[in-house]
């Protein structure tokens, strides 16, 4: 992988209508939170290349290991739902005062997300809000993880 990792800061109206739509489709799953422990609200909007969006929140448990991220329920779902390749993945948050903060994924995260783009025909884009309002745009999630374990690892 070459690891000349670039990234643009981009605002929501500098974005393309179906990424401004991947947005806007994470913003609503916000509603389906369980987070009642950390008060961390995440939302997430795949889209995979057929053009079909799923979305997916936070959804915490009180045996901790037990909960997931926004980012692995909405790319679980996508993908137990279809063999379709990923397109592009939206994550946003806001903290317990309703307040904008930065969604950048976890580690577990970026490893799930990895997987898939290290199996499929072409990247996975990723737009991660920040706090400010403004997006992190990657155009492909294995920047977000360059020393990566994939299943090529396994051979």
């Amino acid at each position: 992988m070459d690891l000349n990792i670039s990234y643009k800061i981009v605002e929501l109206s500098q974005m393309s209508e179906a990424d401004q739509a991947l947005v806007k489709s994470a913003e609503a799953s916000l509603m389906y939170v369980h987070a009642p422990y950390s008060k961390f609200s995440v939302g997430s909007a795949v889209r995979d290349v057929s053009g079909k969006v799923t979305t997916g929140s936070n959804q915490e448990n009180a045996a901790y290991p037990s909960g997931l991220c926004a980012e692995r329920v909405a790319v679980f779902a996508a993908k137990s739902q279809s063999k379709v390749d990923l397109d592009t993945i939206v994550v946003l948050a806001k903290n317990e005062k309703g307040q904008l903060a930065d969604a950048f994924s976890c580690g577990n995260c970026r490893q799930v997300m990895m997987e898939y783009a290290s199996v499929q025909k072409g990247p996975i884009k990723i737009i991660m809000q920040r706090k400010e309002g403004d997006f992190v745009m990657l155009d492909d999630v294995r920047f977000l993880l360059p020393f990566s374990f994939a299943s090529d690892s396994l051979k």
